[in-house]
């Protein structure tokens, strides 16, 4: 391919003009734009030539055009220029029939919404009936005995009515649920339609002179802001080979108007619509305030007194962009031999360009398409922390040893072929150590329990209250193999100086260090046989002065 510089030049005079259909290739796509490349096929006569591309997005960045050809053809390319061109307005056939239906089933609701009223004002009817015989025929009790078959008669009336009422109504809201539905779908149909209808198309000239007449396969990139794509993942954990499969997918969502029809799709971490930025330093100075001379007060200036603010400025870094995942609409069928995307590891970014092609809507409409899965070896952890859950919850640590970053998105997380639920994927360079939660495993029992809280008063003169509490963890593998669970609990920490908490003897000793940042934490990592239980028991005591109100106690 032979690369040609872009720059919108003078129309050539006398000038071949050639319109040629032209489709769209490839694309790659970015986290908020994409770059388009389109392609036409020429049969290109010697002398100066005008290649006019038409009917292009109206989102097409004018100042993003670039240009490659080859062929038999020899040319040399001069510039290119860019014309917005306005579409007649007229309505789109397609669209008007749409509008039809949509207004026929409209007005078929309105008249069921109409019976529905015509239904409820039966049913008031009936009510007013039954309200007015009861308040006569009991008025009337003292001089008109009642009569057992007028009241039947009434009751079998009204019974009818409401029966008859109730059926309607049934009858009516079932089908303006089916109308609902039959109107949801086609206004999305209409939506879509409309989004890729627009008032407004851009035609691409491109200058050329060829020198040898020939075939010639023109490739104009232009980059379009309404594309983005985010990562999806699924983790896969093999609990016997203690491995998990990653699996990485794009989710791909553009509004350009125009359909990506079986294009070569490549997704890219690369960010081409940021402003590059380069942090410098400036000086920074320190300076003694100056003491101000008292003046006289003046009552048109109120602030005369007011101490004068030094601020030192600097320039500020531009705002980090924030990622946003996308939440997957609906699980798809795992395939076990999908094809691999190639992966391109440049110096800042990474791009993946999928092994087969695709096709996107230009509408808004996402499609998920497979890039790659990645095996790794983990290392399995059950953590139980009874205090907050009575579960033991598995994890499996790996490490990033992809030859990629692990993209931030979310996760799919699956135990063999069984779907656990969603999480989200933290961003992971290369080398970087990776936590993932597989949910709760019932195989392991955790059971705390608070078996003694003892309240007494101690001292001879300074009187204080003791609070002492034992809490015993019963931790059972019914595994038939060994298991290694990491149990968490914990001690109040005192944030008074008169209050003091003590960890006492008969407490199983930790097996970690304490860690600062989670202070009154206990580590236990245990290692339990097949079917086998341990107990791990905790002692403590609080002290305060006596009549002191403490919360926190257990």
């Amino acid at each position: 391919m032979h690369t040609f510089l872009a720059v919108a030049t003078t129309t050539l005079l006398a000038a071949t003009s050639l319109e040629p259909g032209s489709r769209i290739d490839a694309v790659t796509v970015y986290h908020s734009s994409a770059r388009v490349t389109r392609v036409a096929r020429l049969e290109l006569p010697a002398g100066d030539v005008q290649v006019l591309l038409k009917d292009l997005t109206e989102q097409l960045m004018d100042d993003s055009l670039s240009l490659e050809g080859e062929g038999s053809a020899r040319v040399k390319v001069f510039g290119a220029a860019v014309e917005r061109v306005p579409l007649e307005d007229a309505a789109d056939p397609a669209a008007r029939t749409l509008e039809e239906r949509i207004l026929t089933l409209e007005r078929q609701d309105r008249a069921l919404e109409g019976q529905l009223q015509s239904a409820a004002a039966r049913r008031a009817f009936v009510d007013s009936l039954k309200a007015v015989f009861s308040q006569e025929r009991t008025q009337n009790l003292p001089v008109r005995p009642a009569d057992p078959k007028e009241w039947t008669s009434m009751a079998d009336f009204v019974g009818r009515e409401y029966a008859l009422v109730q059926e309607q109504v049934s009858r009516t809201t079932a089908s303006r649920e089916d109308l609902a539905r039959q109107l949801r779908a086609l206004r999305e149909e209409l939506q879509l339609l409309r989004a890729k209808t627009t008032r407004t198309t851009k035609t691409v000239a491109v200058d050329l002179r060829v020198e040898r007449a020939g075939t010639f396969e023109l490739a104009v990139s232009y980059l379009v802001p309404s594309a983005s794509w985010q990562p999806v993942w699924d983790a896969r954990l093999d609990a016997e080979k203690a491995t998990v499969e990653l699996g990485l997918s794009g989710m791909v969502t553009q509004r350009t108007g125009e359909d990506w029809k079986d294009v070569k799709l490549a997704v890219s971490t690369a960010q081409p619509q940021r402003p590059l930025y380069v942090p410098e330093l400036h000086a920074r100075y320190v300076d003694r305030v100056q003491p101000r001379s008292i003046r006289s007060k003046r009552p048109q200036r109120h602030d005369a007194y007011a101490e004068e603010e030094v601020i030192v400025s600097a320039p500020a870094a531009p705002p980090a962009e924030a990622y946003a995942g996308a939440a997957v609409a609906a699980d798809e069928v795992y395939e076990a031999e999908q094809p691999a995307a190639q992966l391109t590891q440049r110096l800042l970014s990474a791009q993946f360009t999928a092994a087969r092609r695709e096709s996107i809507e230009g509408a808004g409409r996402p499609r998920k398409a497979f890039l790659a899965a990645f095996p790794l070896k983990g290392e399995l952890e059950r953590r139980a922390a009874p205090l907050l859950d009575a579960q033991t919850f598995l994890t499996a640590k790996v490490r990033n040893e992809s030859g990629a970053p692990l993209l931030p998105g979310p996760v799919s997380v699956y135990l063999g072929d069984e779907f656990l639920g969603r999480t989200q994927m933290p961003f992971s360079p290369l080398g970087d150590e990776l936590k993932l939660a597989f949910g709760a495993d019932d195989r392991i029992k955790v059971e705390r329990k608070l078996v003694e809280r003892k309240h007494e008063t101690a001292g001879l003169f300074a009187k204080e209250d003791v609070y002492r509490f034992r809490a015993r963890t019963t931790v059972k593998n019914l595994y038939p193999k060994e298991a290694t669970v990491t149990l968490l609990d914990q001690v109040p920490v005192s944030r008074d100086e008169t209050i003091q908490v003590t960890v006492l003897d008969g407490s199983t000793p930790t097996t970690s260090a304490p860690d600062p940042g989670e202070p009154g934490v206990r580590t236990h990592t245990l290692t339990l046989g097949p079917k086998a239980e341990k107990v791990v028991d905790l002692v403590y005591e609080v002290r305060f002065p006596r009549g002191q109100t403490v919360t926190g106690l257990e």
